[in-house]
């Protein structure tokens, strides 16, 4: 019997949890919840974040410059070079330059892209949603065999350079390091500045 009262009463001091205690277990782990949520969405703000970005466009960028000294062939079309344009905010083309209607070198066609007329290799979106180009850039192309470097439409050296800026949408400045520059100089170098 006095095995049978000790099982019994055991049941009843031993029946789970209290009310308090799952409120103050569910209030430390929506604590933790919010503080990675927080963390999640402001990682996109940080040098990282734009350095990822900017280091994938310098990518597309250092890849039409290759496909310059590679050849002046695309899709079995002769081309004056490959560049880059941009679209939107969010988004640039890689195209391939071809002679203009009026043009029968490379060196007197028209360099900046000319939709209908220069074909698309690839139309590039930024991958990372939250950043994006704070104003359009002009077009750059490398034009073959060296590759010849021009800047909206100039192969000068000591014309002015491409800046290409990311920066978290709808961000008002670049006030400190808030933005991540690219910049394209006439000698074909490209930069990259936090």
């Amino acid at each position: 019997m006095k095995k049978l009262l000790t099982t019994h009463y055991s049941l009843l001091t031993n029946r789970g949890f209290s009310i308090i205690e799952l409120l103050v277990v569910t209030a430390i782990i929506a604590t933790f919840s919010v503080v990675l949520v927080l963390n999640f969405r402001s990682s996109p703000k940080n040098q990282v974040a734009r350095s990822q970005t900017a280091a994938a466009v310098v990518s597309d960028i250092r890849r039409i410059q290759s496909m310059a000294s590679a050849g002046s062939r695309f899709q079995g079309n002769v081309v004056c070079g490959y560049g880059i344009h941009y679209v939107s905010s969010t988004s640039y083309i890689l195209y391939a330059g071809v002679l203009d209607g009026g043009a029968t070198r490379c060196q007197d066609t028209n360099h900046n892209y000319q939709a209908g007329i220069d074909l698309v290799v690839e139309t590039k979106n930024i991958i990372n949603s939250n950043m994006e180009m704070r104003s359009s850039f002009s077009d750059v192309i490398f034009e073959p065999p060296d590759p010849k470097t021009y800047i909206n439409n100039s192969a000068l050296l000591t014309g002015p350079s491409a800046t290409i800026t990311i920066q978290l949408k709808a961000q008002a400045s670049c006030a400190g390091t808030s933005c991540t520059l690219i910049t394209i100089f006439p000698s074909g170098q490209i930069d990259t500045a936090n």
